[in-house]
């Protein structure tokens, strides 16, 4: 005996707290399946011998069109709010993935593009300088910084000791 109820949803019918987006695409599913149904019913109609085929394919193609203006509808203004969704949520990625990266990447990087460069026979964008010679360049600098200050600090004295000899002097 067949069930007076037909064929029953996969989807409940009781609104639950999932997103509006799931329910639009379900409903979206639902639609389509319907209008499957519904095709699938004509062409069952177009063997029955009173039937007219050709007023049966008419309504098979007024009823496409209906299902394609739908589904366009929903879905041109639902593709804005996807396209949103995707900009946020890579932000959102992408703002986690530059949390957990490494600054010293970068560097890696570069060499990584400059060996792809090498291979494609093109001159280099940057230079690397090594760690070398930047410890050297370092080293340098703060020698250098050093023998300034040093150099400040007795042209002080000897200034403080030519105004004390001037100040006696005076006396």
């Amino acid at each position: 005996m067949a069930s007076p109820e037909g064929t029953r949803s996969l989807f409940p019918t009781q609104p639950s707290a999932r997103s509006p987006k799931l329910y639009l695409y379900e409903s979206l599913f639902l639609w389509n399946q319907g209008v499957d149904q519904l095709v699938v019913l004509l062409r069952g109609m177009e063997k029955l011998p009173f039937a007219r085929k050709s007023a049966m394919q008419c309504a098979q193609a007024a009823i496409e069109e209906v299902r394609a203006d739908v589904n366009a509808d929903f879905l041109q203004e639902q593709a804005e709010y996807e396209l949103n969704d995707a900009g946020r949520f890579w932000k959102e990625r992408r703002d986690y993935e530059k949390d957990r990266e490494d600054p010293d990447d970068v560097y890696i990087k570069v060499l990584h593009r400059e060996e792809e460069r090498k291979k494609q026979r093109l001159p280099p964008r940057i230079g690397v300088v090594p760690y070398s010679a930047v410890a050297d360049e370092e080293k340098r600098i703060e020698e250098e910084q050093e023998g300034k200050q040093h150099r400040s600090k007795r042209s002080k004295r000897t200034r403080k000791a030519q105004n004390a000899s001037r100040s006696k002097s005076r006396d």
